[in-house]
Formats: C-alpha cells, sequence, structure tokens
C-alpha cells in the first residue's frame, strides 16, 4: 500500500462504495467470488465496499479517526487502531459478522451458496464449514430475509396502481400444511398474489373462519384493491369489509388463480425441505420464500448483501 498506516483511516475510497443497485446487479460465480476474497485484505475491502463492515471508525475516546493497520496474529489480518490512546476495535465491530471466528472468506462463501439455495451438504463441503454453524448461519441469513420484508412492506400487496386502476389479488382458500416432523400438528396457511407482479404473500392464520380470513386480508391486502376468488361462501363479504374497502369478483376454477397457487406449490417444496418444526421457524421459512420470490433468482445473492447492510448499519 502506498500509504503508511498512520494516514491510512479507511479501506477503500469513499468513491468506492457501492450502491443498492450497484450490489443487485453483480453477477458472481462462487470461483470468481472466491477469487475476488483471496486474501484477508481483499476479503475486507469487499466487504466495505458493499457497505458490509465499517470503512471507517473513530476511537471512542478521542474521537479521532483510528487506524487501519495490520494485525497478522488476529483471524482478519487487519483491525482498527487508536494510535494516540492505544484503543483497539475489531473490523467486524457491529457487523453480521461480529462475535464469529470463522473467517471472513468463510462467511461470505456460505451467504453466496445459501443465497443459490445450495444443500446443506453442499455449503459445508464448499466452506469447511462445521454443520452447526452451518444451520446457524442459514437461519441467521432467513433471519435478515424476514426483516427486509418486513421493512419494506413487501407482505403487503394490491392497493391502486400508478395507472389509477385497482391492482387485481388472487386469493384461494387457506390450504393446511402438515409440519415434517410433527406430522399430527398441521397449520392454515393463506396467501394472495398480485396478477401482473411477482408480489405476493403466504401468512399462517390459526383456522379458516371468516373472522381470521378478513383479518388477513386486512392487513395483507391494501385498500382499493380489486380481489379475485374462486369461492363464493368463504369470501362472500370481502367487498362490505371496512365498508367497501375492496371490490370482490368470484371467477371459475379453471382460470382462476393460477398464480397464487403456483406460489404456493413452489412454497410448499422449500418448506418441506427445511429442518425444524417450530413456529417460529416455520413462519421464518415462508419469509425466506416470499423474499427469493420477490428478487428472482438472477438477483439473489445481491439482495441478501443489501438486506444484511440495511439491518447492520455500519
Amino acid at each position: 500500500m502506498a500509504d503508511s498506516p498512520k494516514e491510512r483511516t479507511e479501506i477503500v475510497n469513499l468513491d468506492q462504495i457501492m450502491t443498492d443497485q450497484q450490489i443487485k446487479e453483480e453477477r458472481w460465480t462462487f470461483t470468481a467470488l472466491s477469487e475476488a476474497i483471496n486474501t484477508k485484505e481483499n476479503c475486507l475491502i469487499w466487504l466495505a465496499k458493499r457497505r458490509l463492515i465499517k470503512n471507517s471508525c473513530k476511537c471512542i475516546n478521542c474521537h479521532q479517526p483510528a487506524s487501519f493497520i495490520s494485525h497478522e496474529q488476529g483471524i482478519d489480518g487487519f483491525r482498527w487502531l487508536c494510535l494516540d490512546c492505544n484503543i483497539r476495535k475489531s473490523v467486524r465491530d457491529n457487523s453480521f459478522f461480529g462475535g464469529s471466528h470463522i473467517s471472513l472468506l468463510q462467511l461470505i462463501q456460505l451467504i453466496y451458496c445459501w443465497s443459490y439455495d445450495m444443500p446443506l451438504d453442499n455449503i459445508i463441503h464448499e466452506t469447511k464449514i462445521y454443520k452447526e454453524t452451518v444451520i446457524a448461519y442459514c437461519n441467521f441469513c432467513r433471519e435478515e430475509c424476514e426483516k427486509y420484508i418486513n421493512r419494506h412492506g413487501l407482505l403487503e400487496i394490491g392497493g391502486i396502481g400508478d395507472n389509477g386502476e385497482p391492482i387485481i389479488v388472487e386469493i384461494n382458500e387457506p390450504k393446511q400444511f402438515k409440519r415434517k416432523y410433527l406430522t399430527c400438528e398441521s397449520c392454515w396457511v393463506f396467501g394472495g398474489k398480485e396478477r401482473h407482479s411477482r408480489k405476493g404473500f403466504l401468512v399462517e392464520i390459526p383456522d379458516n373462519t371468516k373472522a381470521s380470513l378478513t383479518e388477513a386480508i386486512t392487513k395483507h391486502i391494501l385498500p382499493g384493491t380489486h380481489i379475485e376468488s374462486r369461492s363464493i361462501a368463504a369470501f362472500a363479504n370481502i367487498a362490505k369489509i371496512h365498508s367497501g374497502i375492496y371490490s370482490h369478483s368470484v371467477v371459475k376454477q379453471q382460470v382462476h388463480t393460477t398464480n397464487v397457487e403456483k406460489l404456493w406449490m413452489r412454497a410448499k417444496r422449500l418448506l418441506r425441505r427445511q429442518f425444524g418444526s417450530s413456529t417460529i421457524q416455520f413462519s421464518t421459512s415462508v419469509n425466506e420464500f416470499l423474499f427469493r420470490n420477490s428478487i428472482g433468482d438472477g438477483h439473489i445473492f445481491g439482495a441478501v448483501l443489501i438486506a444484511i447492510a440495511e439491518d447492520y448499519v455500519v
């Protein structure tokens, strides 16, 4: 590096920090990613550019910029140090990677593998991380996706479109889903899908009564929506909810709800593969699917990185 340790107070220049759009548009293969982060310093540069670790750090004592210095004994190879106060801080401070003793290279690879929905055994093989740790970080990634869709209101669909017309949302009767390891226990899942976009929702409801359906509809479908269903009995009162905030029509089965049916079928494939059976894991797994569905495969790795960066503002 041209700069001396005293002068280097940033990992990268500010003009190298990437926007969400730039991150989302990146296309990585596992090989190319591994080559880009093949040294400890390259890992830190890669993460700092994407706002996943601090690019600079101030001393908590004197509030002056700390120096980014080599620390060969440490797992990350560098650390923050105030040369006046001798106060040290990890480069992982307040980040998604804080508190872990796994190398940053391995954790980045794990996020990549999870983003592309690799089987657990494949992730373990590619990253050389113990199974229990891989499971834990896969769950952390799921939680970040769940937080993202809640922050951005992705579980609320419909409303009035940019053209001033009601957005069409297709809904279907609730489905019973049996948990994989508790075959005697099942839950009710209700969903909806915008006809002309990727947006949709799937939520667990306590039962299939009109009261539960009405609560789910008003929570997840915005006023002004035109709702289409195939059932008259289950959804007879939609147009009367809150004095008419929705319009509603019933259509024939053979031409109705293809989109929401496909949404549920794809979700079931993911849910069947998920380990664990608690209510929390079930809802988090559903939200993982909805996150993936809203993004599309091509942008998924960048979208997961953005979700993490939003939650851990460094």
